[in-house]
């Protein structure tokens, strides 16, 4: 394999104003992440005092794994208060898009690149955020079929959508395996299909809760790199964070003015409102089988979605003897993170480091600083399949990565036509211009003759471009397998219009090279960057 790294012009420039120092996007951050000033003094920050209690949830939530020496020695470096470097992502179905290994990637190079230059234990810690509840967005994915280059959704059906925390959720087995049947049948069989089919089946059936799979594959992916995991949703997790629970209800007014001042003052720099939320408490409360969001209103809490109402003394109450119940919103949970670890640097999607922007004034609040807030890394993977038509129709990787094929595809079917041909029938819409244009203006104007000339016009030009469309459409079907070529390498570096890293899953790829493909001697070394990095397998 062959690593290139190589920049392209993003339409999304918020990453590349970031990375370019741009002061009127810094300033929304505690830390530069590009300087190696920004990295030493949270390296020399104090830590919190909380990571032997992290570090006892961490080894007893990991307790079900079979840890490697590696994994054992990060618990060991994280309960001496090692610092970290850390991310997260719900658990989609079979790990979902490419990016959530991406995001790992990031914290894992980056983590042995601080050990590296500060000699001292850095750990790479996964956040599992399992107590989402959107479903939907976790409970498909998509599989490409290579030879046909179309791709087909995969998604866990059930009759009854939970709506409470997905690592409060036991999905039905049998239909999680059907689902894995379904994606393998439309995979090519290679030497590593059994092996990988099998692992995952026997997953499954070890498996209880819907984070449970999602945790399985990614440490079995991982665990020679020292990967720590941890569920949000973890009930002796929530245990330790009984304190900043009790914080949060006593000081919602001034998270959510603290919140809402800061993204005003981002709107004011141009950069759009990403947290869209009608809530003042910041909070989530499992009730009647329901992740329901708290809103104070009247003196009261009241649930997004049943009638309760709580008191602040009866919600500090419920922190205290059912701590499990209560979850972070999209403004606290960045927080809770900060609070319970020693962090160097949160790696995150584009959308979470936009959002994290808004966040500021809310950590400043509870006295804690930003840490480091860092892009993932962004990967696409060139099949050999997709090299070799590269190369036969000599075009760049990077080209289709940011734009897509069409205007390549076009430019081929245009090279196959007769210029004779498209000349006559542009020439023929030309004139067929000029004459309506004569006739209007030797006609009387009346309405009837204007609505006959303009009808008339439009039926000749329909049919010239009709032909020209229909020609063109002959030679697409006269040139049927460098279409599905275009099809192929669409799907494969820029499918549904957008990166393969977002629509792509893992299992794609360890398909054809093996579960351990992201950390074996033949993945390509990788150094922390900006850029996009191209994978040539």
């Amino acid at each position: 394999m062959e690593c290139l790294n190589i920049k392209i012009d993003e339409k999304d420039e918020f990453i590349s104003r970031l990375i370019n120092q741009d002061t009127s996007i810094l300033q929304f951050y505690d830390y530069d992440p590009n300087s190696t000033k920004s990295f030493e003094k949270r390296m020399d920050h104090l830590n919190n005092g909380r990571e032997k209690e992290v570090a006892r949830v961490i080894r007893e939530y990991m307790s079900d794994l079979n840890l490697t020496s590696e994994q054992k020695r990060a618990l060991d470096a994280l309960e001496n208060g090692a610092k970290v470097v850390i991310g997260g992502q719900q658990a989609g179905l079979f790990t979902g898009p490419l990016y959530t290994f991406h995001k790992i990637i990031s914290m894992i190079v980056k983590a042995n690149e601080l050990e590296a230059s500060f000699h001292q234990p850095v750990v790479p810690v996964f956040w599992i955020a399992g107590e989402d509840h959107d479903f939907d967005e976790v409970n498909h994915t998509y599989v490409m079929r290579e030879r046909e280059g179309t791709l087909e959704k995969v998604k866990y059906h059930t009759l009854e959508p939970p709506e409470t925390s997905v690592s409060h959720y036991y999905p039905d087995k049998e239909e999680l395996q059907n689902v894995l049947k379904q994606y393998f049948k439309m995979l090519p069989e290679t030497s590593h299909s059994k092996v990988l089919y099998t692992q995952l089946m026997e997953m499954i059936e070890l498996s209880e809760k819907w984070t449970d799979l999602f945790k399985m594959l990614i440490h079995e992916c991982f665990k020679s790199k020292g990967i720590l995991l941890i569920d949000a949703q973890y009930d002796a997790l929530r245990e330790i964070e009984k304190p900043i629970f009790h914080q949060l209800i006593q000081k919602r007014d001034q998270v959510d003015r603290a919140f809402r001042e800061m993204q005003n003052q981002t709107a004011q720099q141009g950069l759009p409102r990403m947290i869209e939320t009608d809530s003042n408490t910041h909070l989530f409360l499992e009730a009647d089988r329901q992740r329901q969001l708290l809103k104070f209103d009247e003196g009261v809490f009241k649930l997004s979605k049943s009638k309760d109402n709580y008191t602040a003394e009866e919600l500090y109450r419920l922190i205290e003897e059912e701590p499990y119940r209560f979850s972070n919103n999209v403004v606290t949970r960045p927080l809770m993170q900060e609070w319970l670890f020693n962090t160097v640097a949160f790696v995150g999607g584009p959308s979470e480091i936009k959002y994290w922007a808004e966040l500021k004034g809310v950590f400043h609040l509870f006295g804690i600083e930003m840490p480091i807030v860092l892009p993932r890394m962004r990967m696409t993977y060139v099949t050999s399949k997709a090299r070799k038509l590269l190369s036969d129709y000599q075009v760049s990787p990077s080209k289709i990565i940011l734009d897509g094929i069409d205007d390549v595809k076009e430019a081929f079917i245009r090279a196959k036509a007769s210029d004779q041909v498209l000349d006559d029938i542009d020439q023929m819409i030309e004139q067929q211009q000029k004459f309506y244009t004569k006739l209007k203006n030797n006609m009387s104007d009346s309405e009837d003759n204007e609505r006959l000339l303009q009808k008339n016009n439009q039926i000749q030009l329909h049919q010239y471009r009709y032909l020209k469309e229909r020609y063109l459409r002959n030679i697409e079907r006269e040139n049927e397998i460098s279409m599905r070529h275009f099809t192929q390498l669409t799907q494969t570096l820029h499918p549904m219009g957008g990166l393969q890293e977002r629509i792509w899953n893992p299992l794609q790829l360890l398909n054809q090279f093996g579960m351990h493909l992201f950390v074996s001697s033949t993945f390509p070394p990788l150094r922390y960057t900006f850029n996009q990095i191209v994978i040539q397998m």
